[in-house]
């Protein structure tokens, strides 16, 4: 771990490092590169160093507080070798070391390459700037944002000489990327989420978090993926380097930060009272805080974690600025943020806090999904018999991470003192009674506690949000445990009322959705969905992200619109950590997804993700879904598929009607034996349909209809009326093409499951094109055998293919791989069979190996995959 090289930090920069090379190789001056400490910046220096190195002669350069004092100082071992007295004439110098330069360079262009340049002397810096305005040297310079730097140094980008480069914190996808790297190996999702919010994608404070949780036991490696077992901790290595930059602050300034990192944020009125105007002016333009909004607030800006700073605080520290600060704070006008760490610094110093700030800054870590600190509250002021309101805050706490055996245990012990006619808080306790009882087996009667709810309404109705969650809960409730009919009709309209809140709105939406998708209504399914826009622009938040993403994911699937269920999760996997599958932190969501297409090699990466971190926090009993995949992926591996599938069988939550298809599809699925195999998906799929559930009904029947059944054929004939979309169309083509010998329904249900993502039926429909062609002229058999090869074809590269050029091209032999690309960018095999001094004929027999090992017909599709 501590011998990773600084190229480890070059994660997400690849683009960044192209254009400074390709700029100084075409003659560019240079640039500045301007980020955040730890963010990589001499990671990047040191890369376009090493890659010029050939064509240029590289002069390093570094600022240091103790050189900075000195004039000359980070120039000192440059001027040694010069001759003496130089220094003393600016003139004189400037010549000296350009002939030195020169000498030392000979042919080549001199790069001096200036880390820590906010650090240097004035004159260094004149020095080299009219070195570089007389075009002897070229510049690239790293400096941490401080617009009190040199005017000189500022003078170089401002005036154009130097480009400026402003250096982004990494992603949370490239925190991810940027793990793995250094652990050797997969992390999972949870793992890498946690860390991204905790270091803001510093990269120096990512490879330290990383080894301080290997060597705490936070981060361990689980069936070859490393998942986080515990909230990681924040001291040692990673306290010191904030000790460090908190060390070279002034008093104020340092107080500043500290308490922001203890209290989240100030109202910029709130903090001039703590500390002077310049204080706050120069750690803002140092970009070390930032302040906004309206009213202005004041907080800690990118790359600097407020978590870290706090947690390596001493006690004592901790306690005097409490004592200096805390007491002039009034939290009755926080909220969110804000509130949860002001009183968490209060608990920290061993205050008491009154119940009702404990109570909203409860409900405020609620609504982040942060039910440590939701019960830290609850519990610190909870005296033997607690409120209603701070009853319903325990329950939903416990119930988001999956301690269901607890929530009936406080909901029982409160049930003999709740206020009916307290309906802001009873309502949504006993609809979260209610969905607790049907997860958990044998607890009860869910419809019982929805219907105390109706039995209590008072005479003039429910608020509109209450009326809202009551319907979401019975239409839940119903879809969700098989009694599909009995969803309410309002359920529909809730998407639309203007009565209520955005966060309801999109819950309405993705469950309505949902429930006609369930109902084979899938044109109106997709319909909502696509009114709800892009994933970025959804009204969700911590606590509503998992279930209304889960919904909507569903629903591609149900509707068969795997290519678009694809879309979904890359919307969210372009910014880094899919939002929560169910409790699976979304490695899940892709082995559902890649298993369904096909993608097997994807799949059992996923999953190997999935079970590890899921053996440590599983809040929604997914390990039996996680595990009946497994087993569908190693379904030749007989003893081993068994094993699984029984280990499945054992769930501790009773799952929803389509986590419950899922489960019941891929175990069928991973029976060897075909006959009985289809049986059991005709037999589910009748069940499904008598249920009212169609599309669940179709989805069986595909499965049967893969395999050749001509009795599932039929019954997709009849099921397929019952459900609208493209899907149902190609179902109903393949269904028709294979009881009536019809090639041309084949192909055409080919191409459209192509469309779809749907690679497993495309291959399938386009295989049973061949079995068809009997009635067919020999031009028509002729065509339609070409189109069903070339669909085939495109299925296969899809489903084997899907991890891009590289992985596809790691498949070949290295003379395959050096064949392949001269098939796509030289003319004939005659050339090719001259420059490798084979005969044509030996290079047409290695071409047609290529061809089968990748799934194409030709150069034309070859030079699709390796484009």
């Amino acid at each position: 771990m501590e011998s990773v090289s600084l190229v480890a930090g070059l994660i997400g920069r690849t683009e960044l490092l192209d254009d400074l090379c390709s700029a100084l190789a075409a003659g560019g001056a240079g640039a500045v590169i301007l980020g955040q400490p730890g963010a990589g910046k001499t990671a990047v220096l040191h890369a376009v160093a090493d890659r010029l190195r050939a064509d240029f002669h590289i002069i390093p350069v570094r600022g240091t507080a103790i050189a900075a004092g000195t004039p000359y100082g980070a120039l000192a071992y440059l001027i040694s070798g010069l001759p003496e007295g130089a220094e003393q004439d600016p003139l004189q110098l400037l010549q000296e070391l350009s002939r030195s330069f020169d000498a030392e360079a000979r042919e080549s262009r001199v790069l001096v390459t200036v880390d820590n340049a906010d650090r240097l002397d004035r004159f260094s810096i004149m020095v080299l700037s009219q070195l570089l305005r007389r075009g002897k040297i070229a510049v690239l310079a790293a400096a941490s944002i401080d617009w009190e730097a040199d005017h000189e140094l500022v003078g170089l980008w401002s005036e154009g000489l130097l480009e400026r480069v402003d250096l982004e914190l990494l992603t949370e996808r490239q925190t991810r990327q940027l793990m793995q790297e250094l652990l050797g190996g997969p992390v999972s999702s949870l793992a890498a989420g946690t860390m991204w919010k905790e270091t803001l994608g510093s990269p120096r404070l990512i490879r330290l978090m990383t080894g301080a949780q290997v060597r705490s036991g936070t981060l361990v490696r689980r069936e070859a993926v490393w998942v986080r077992t515990a909230p990681f901790v924040r001291t040692g290595e990673v306290s010191e380097v904030f000790d460090t930059v908190l060390d070279r602050m002034g008093a104020h300034e340092r107080r500043l930060v500290e308490v922001l990192a203890l209290c989240v944020s100030l109202p910029l009125s709130s903090v001039l009272e703590l500390v002077p105007a310049t204080a706050v002016e120069a750690l803002e333009e140092q970009q070390i805080i930032s302040v906004g909004g309206n009213p202005p607030s004041v907080r800690l800006g990118g790359g600097n974690p407020g978590s870290v700073i706090a947690a390596s605080m001493a006690p004592g520290r901790r306690r005097e600025l409490w004592e200096d600060v805390g007491v002039r704070i009034d939290p009755t006008d926080m909220d969110g943020e804000e509130l949860t760490g002001f009183l968490g610094w209060a608990l920290s110093c061993g205050e008491e806090i009154r119940p009702a700030d404990a109570l909203r800054a409860a409900r405020a870590a609620n609504d982040r999904a942060d039910a440590a600190a939701a019960l830290r509250f609850v519990r610190a002021v909870a005296p033997k018999t607690p409120g209603q309101e701070m009853v319903l805050e325990e329950v939903r706490a416990l119930h988001s991470v999956g301690h269901l055996d607890k929530v009936l245990r406080v909901f029982r012990e409160a049930e003999p003192r709740l206020a009916s006619e307290k309906r802001s808080s009873f309502v949504p306790l006993m609809l979260l009674y209610s969905y607790t009882l049907a997860r958990v087996p044998g607890s009860g009667d869910p419809q019982e506690a929805l219907a105390a709810v109706e039995e209590s309404c008072p005479a003039e109705g429910e608020s509109p949000e209450l009326e809202a969650a009551l319907v979401l809960a019975r239409s839940a409730l119903a879809a969700d445990g098989g009694r599909l009919p009995l969803v309410p009709e309002r359920l529909t309209s809730l998407a639309g009322d203007g009565k209520l809140g955005q966060a309801t709105r999109m819950q309405a939406a993705a469950l309505s959705a949902h429930v006609l998708a369930l109902a084979g209504r899938t044109d109106e399914a997709l319909h909502i969905l696509d009114q709800l826009g892009p994933p970025e622009n959804y009204a969700v938040n911590g606590g509503n992200a998992g279930e209304a993403c889960t919904r909507i994911f569903d629903t591609y699937v149900l509707s068969g619109e795997l290519d678009r269920a694809a879309t979904f999760v890359e919307a969210f996997d372009a910014t880094g950590v899919r939002p929560s599958y169910q409790g699976s932190a979304g490695e899940l969501a892709v082995a559902v997804l890649a298993a369904w297409q096909g993608q097997e090699g994807m799949a059992r990466d996923a999953l190997t993700g999935a079970i590890g971190q899921l053996r440590v926090h599983d809040p929604q009993d997914m390990l039996p879904l996680a595990r009946t995949l497994t087993a569908y992926i190693h379904r030749e591996r007989r003893p081993e598929a068994a094993e699984l599938l029984r280990q499945a069988a054992a769930g501790r939550q009773s799952p929803s009607y389509f986590r419950g298809f899922l489960l019941r599809y891929f175990s069928i699925l991973s029976d060897g034996d075909d006959g009985i195999r289809c049986g059991r998906l005709r037999a589910e799929a009748a069940s499904a349909h008598a249920a009212g559930y169609a599309a669940p009904a179709l989805l069986f029947l595909s499965a049967a209809v893969r395999a050749g059944d001509r009795d599932a054929a039929a019954d997709v004939i009849r099921v397929s009326k019952d459900v609208s979309g493209r899907f149902s169309e190609r179902m109903a083509d393949f269904a028709a093409g294979l009881l009536n010998d019809d090639p041309v329904r084949l192909v055409a249900a080919a191409k459209g499951f192509l469309d779809c993502g749907q690679y497993l039926l495309s291959r399938d429909a386009a295989r049973a094109v061949e079995h068809s062609l009997a009635e067919c002229s020999a031009d028509e058999r002729k065509r339609l055998a070409r189109t069903a090869r070339e669909v085939a074809n495109a299925s296969m590269r899809r489903m084997e293919h899907s991890g891009g050029r590289a992985e596809t091209l790691a498949e070949l032999s290295e003379f395959e791989a050096d064949l392949a690309h001269r098939a796509v960018t030289m003319a004939t095999t005659t050339q090719i069979a001259r420059e490798l001094n084979l005969s044509p004929r030996t290079i047409e027999w290695h071409l047609g190996k290529i061809f089968a090992k990748l799934h194409v017909s030709g150069r034309i599709e070859l030079s699709e995959i390796l484009a």
